[in-house]
């Protein structure tokens, strides 16, 4: 079973990412910001992540960033409602697999996850 982690700071908004991902059989880890996602230990579980781009402290290109750092390959799916060509290039340009403005139709989502998940296993 596929484990997805999302960091979304509303909690409504990762409620709903986390019963829809649910609902598809994936294993959801929750987090209400990067700070969280970053001090928790299933990092090594984790194989794709659902990263809002706007969140208190660190955002999610920060949160890019430091992964890229750490030699990381999870792959990334931007959701954002603050979409911009500067920051939709910059994620792409680091890797992301894809960038989804909200709100975001549930069937993309799920479609994007399974073709970051896909992507990852064939080393693209």
């Amino acid at each position: 079973m596929l484990t997805i982690a999302i960091v979304e700071d509303d909690d409504g908004v990762r409620l709903a990412y986390a019963d829809l991902m649910s609902s598809y059989g994936y294993e959801v880890r929750a987090f209400g910001s990067a700070e969280d996602f970053i001090s928790s230990s299933c990092h090594d579980e984790v194989e794709c992540l659902i990263l809002d781009q706007r969140l208190p402290g660190i955002s999610g290109l920060e949160l890019q960033a430091q992964l890229q750092r750490q030699r990381s390959t999870l792959p990334i799916v931007f959701v954002t409602s603050h979409d911009d060509d500067v920051t939709r290039m910059k994620a792409l340009e680091n890797g992301a697999v894809h960038f989804l403005n909200k709100p975001i139709d549930a069937d993309e989502l799920v479609r994007c996850v399974a073709d970051a998940h896909s992507r990852t296993r064939q080393g693209n």
